[in-house]
């Protein structure tokens, strides 16, 4: 098995969860460690939703190739609509700051889920960071997928 679980198999079962999301949503925001789990939610989306991927790692930006290829052995193509951002890695894999332990904390006071710091807490800060900034349109429905 290889690190992070990513290989063909774990992709095309990755792109099954979308369809397990019972309530409507425009787009999907995940942490980005292999990119195993963005490569299969993202094939997996209905055409007008979208996904966004929050790598830990920094310096990521070669991960989009990575999750090409990913894409490619699985489905034949890129597929789905999807991006990342990489700017919220904190440092890089396994690091954190003040600021994110700060939001850890505030999140786990505001609504009762202690988030893991080394994936789904960038991840969440990245998306409420975003939705602040005003990147998605009033009415967009987002989810945060926490695997």
């Amino acid at each position: 098995m290889p690190e992070g679980g990513t290989n063909k198999a774990a992709v095309l079962g990755c792109a099954e969860l979308p369809s397990e999301l019972t309530d409507p949503f425009d787009v999907l925001f995940c942490s980005v460690g292999t990119g195993g789990t963005l490569a299969g939610v993202a094939a997996g989306l209905n055409p007008h939703q979208s996904a966004v991927g929050i790598p830990v790692l920094k310096g990521a930006a070669y991960l989009e190739q990575e999750i090409v290829d990913l894409q490619t052995s699985a489905f034949g193509a890129r597929s789905g609509t999807w991006r990342l951002e990489c700017d919220f890695h904190f440092g890089g894999y396994a690091k954190r700051t003040a600021e994110l332990d700060a939001f850890i904390d505030d999140f786990e006071a505001r609504h009762g889920l202690l988030l893991d710091w080394v994936y789904e807490a960038k991840m969440m800060y990245a998306l409420f960071d975003l939705v602040r900034r005003g990147n998605f349109t009033p009415g967009t429905t987002i989810v945060g997928l926490i695997s």
